[in-house]
């Protein structure tokens, strides 16, 4: 059963700023995290955010504001998503099956702050901030820095999540960016994440890696970057070698983090393979051949 206390469908972003400011209002859209989160939970006062006006996409040279609203659907099929950010759109395309993502919105799935959210690795990898607004005014704040831990996040009670903001990567002459998510679960499809790992890396001629950057999600306690795998990869030559530092060095980095607990045995050798599969789907599309 769904314990409701009270239902607020504001028409505009004032009026449901001036409901939050006054009482403490849980905010809803689509609702694919929280409604299964409300069975048998405490009630809920839910303020509806569908007709805020937050489900645009706006591009301005390489900076994309996305609306938290918008659909992981949309996401996954709009242009300038694909274009620009591309890494993202292979994140929402991978989220639980059509009904889930023509429902859920991005906003939903970083507020909810699970470890396994599929899109906060993708986001992390283009330095995605966040935009907060409530009566008092407006901040923002680096993703990083928003999600605290599994299912806390920096949001105030009388504070609504209104933009997400991401850099798209310039074009560099005689360079190619490739991108791969990968995402480990119990079954096919219809799945949630136990283990993601987003890459985007750009390489140049015979085989170097310019750049690179590393999110995984489910590994640590909340989705962040591997900075140390990236500094490993920066500037070296593509091989089985570097890939096979690259996955035990991540391996490090989780024990360092987590310590050893009865799910290393498990984790280890697969997010070592994660990002080998990762790396190699890479060269394939530099196409360098290991």
């Amino acid at each position: 059963m769904i314990n409701v206390l009270s239902y607020h469908r504001p028409e505009s972003l004032e009026e449901a700023l001036d409901l939050m400011a006054r009482r403490e209002l849980t905010p809803i859209a689509g609702g694919t995290d929280l409604i299964p989160q409300m069975r048998d939970g405490e009630p809920r006062a839910l303020i509806d955010t569908r007709r805020l006006g937050l489900d645009s996409v706006k591009v301005d040279g390489l900076t994309v504001e996305i609306g938290p609203s918008v659909t992981h659907s949309r996401l996954c099929h709009t242009s300038d998503i694909k274009n620009l950010l591309p890494l993202l759109s292979a994140a929402t395309g991978a989220i639980g099956s059509v009904q889930i993502r023509n429902r859920g919105t991005m906003g939903g799935n970083i507020v909810n702050a699970s470890p396994s959210a599929d899109t906060l690795p993708a986001l992390l990898n283009y330095d995605a901030e966040v935009v907060l607004v409530s009566k008092t005014g407006k901040r923002r704040m680096k993703l990083e820095d928003f999600v605290k831990w599994p299912y806390a996040t920096d949001r105030k009670p009388d504070e609504l999540l209104s933009s997400i903001v991401c850099k798209a990567l310039g074009a560099a002459p005689g360079a190619r960016t490739s991108v791969c998510f990968l995402k480990l679960g119990r079954r096919n499809a219809v799945n949630i994440s136990r283990m993601s790992l987003a890459l985007l890396a750009t390489t140049e001629a015979g085989g170097k890696i310019k750049f690179a950057r590393v999110s995984a999600g489910s590994v640590f306690p909340v989705a962040k970057r591997m900075l140390e795998v990236e500094r490993l990869l920066n500037g070296q030559i593509m091989s089985k070698k570097l890939f096979e530092e690259a996955g035990t060095l991540a391996t490090e980095l989780l024990v360092a983090e987590t310590g050893l607990r009865w799910s290393s045995p498990y984790k280890m050798p697969v997010l070592k393979g994660l990002i080998e599969r990762a790396l190699s789907q890479v060269a394939r599309d530099s196409g360098v051949t290991l």
